[in-house]
């Protein structure tokens, strides 16, 4: 699922502007944003990622064993 900076933008209240400068001075706390927007749009909370961190890494430990 892809999410637009004007996406971000408004989800955050910010301008697009805003959020292309913050992508390319600060790529790290950009990706950080995108994350919670993206988590908000799917409607995921902090166990729903726990769940699924836990899920992957059990997929992990079987096709390395």
């Amino acid at each position: 699922m892809k999410v637009s900076n004007k996406e971000i933008a408004l989800t955050i209240r910010k301008t697009p502007s805003a959020i292309s400068y913050l992508k390319k001075n600060n790529n790290e706390e950009f990706l950080i944003v995108k994350l919670g927007v993206l988590c908000n749009k799917l409607n995921l909370d902090a166990d729903d990622l726990m769940a699924m961190h836990s899920l992957k890494n059990i997929e992990l430990k079987r096709v390395t064993s």
